[in-house]
């Protein structure tokens, strides 16, 4: 059972770094507006060429599956360990990391970085390789960056944190 302090202090948090999207633009116009004058404005040429070479010099090789395997080997961790912890059923842990290459999904990415016990810059990083970002426009994401502050990396913990404030869990019960 989560301390009452850590619900309350996550409710602190959460009225402190949360911003609404609709506080984003600094103006009334819809998110059409915006887009349509920004592009009014922008002469496009083509970049094909910049493109590639840009894709070819930044790309990082092996994407998720081989960060998240270096990862697991840094912390001394088996494979059964990390997807036990994660609350991830070994099925799904061998599609994201067999053949298939499997994409994750964000709540599957912050799972494996929690069991992990990754830093936030680690934690990002891991976010990075699966095309996630975590965003203070959003109560989960929030919530999961006081979980990181706070130190608090146990997924059922996390996932009452989530579940007090009205969020989804992360992971199912995979017992």
């Amino acid at each position: 059972m989560i301390d009452e302090n850590v619900i309350e202090g996550l409710r602190e948090y959460l009225k402190d770094h949360y911003v609404p999207d609709q506080e984003i633009f600094s103006c009334n116009e819809s998110n059409v507006e915006y887009e349509e004058r920004v592009s009014a404005s922008v002469i496009f040429r083509n970049v094909s060429d910049d493109a590639s070479a840009y894709i070819k010099n930044n790309k990082k090789l092996g994407g998720f599956a081989h960060a998240l395997d270096r990862k697991r080997k840094e912390k001394g961790l088996k494979p059964a360990d990390l997807y036990k912890k994660a609350n991830i059923d070994r099925r799904h842990y061998s599609r994201l990391m067999g053949p298939e290459g499997r994409h994750p999904s964000m709540n599957t990415v912050i799972s494996f970085s929690l069991a992990l016990g990754l830093e936030r810059h680690e934690f990002d990083e891991l976010l990075q390789t699966a095309g996630y970002a975590l965003s203070n426009t959003s109560s989960r994401d929030v919530c999961i960056m006081y979980c990181l502050e706070k130190g608090i990396y146990n997924i059922d913990d996390v996932n009452a944190l989530l579940f007090s404030i009205g969020i989804e869990p992360l992971t199912r019960d995979v017992g």
